[in-house]
């Protein structure tokens, strides 16, 4: 005779709903400490960037003096056109009446950047950044 064999039970495997719930809890946690650190590390990369850049532009400021024996006429967009193109700073270089001094000044715009310091630099080598 042969007997009935029932099929074995199988086990219902997965995770509970407080397993899951401490998962979320814990990612929640992580996240909150790592995103302000993670802005703050973009916002100094940003005004690292524009310093820089900054600087890019004081280089060609001094070799457009060297060559024409002042800053007239001097145009930031010809001279260092990447600064144009600055998605997080504008960017604006204020050259005095006589035409022997300049200052360029970066103010952030809108969105991460907003609420940091203006960053300036004059042709005498004051900058605000530090």
């Amino acid at each position: 005779m042969s007997s009935i064999q029932t099929p074995p039970k199988r086990k219902l495997t997965g995770f509970t709903l407080i397993e899951v719930m401490i998962v979320v809890v814990i990612v929640g946690i992580i996240s909150a400490i790592a995103y302000p650190s993670y802005t703050r590390y973009v916002k100094n990369t940003r005004e690292a960037e524009a310093q820089g850049q900054i600087m890019e532009l004081a280089s060609a400021l001094e070799a457009y003096r060297a060559k024409h024996f002042s800053y007239k006429d001097a145009d930031h967009t010809v001279l260092a056109p990447e600064l144009a193109a600055n998605e997080f700073y504008s960017i604006d270089l204020d050259i005095d009446g006589s035409n022997q001094s300049y200052t360029i000044e970066a103010d952030p715009k809108t969105g991460l950047m907003s609420g940091k310091d203006k960053l300036t630099f004059s042709s005498n080598g004051e900058k605000s950044w530090d």
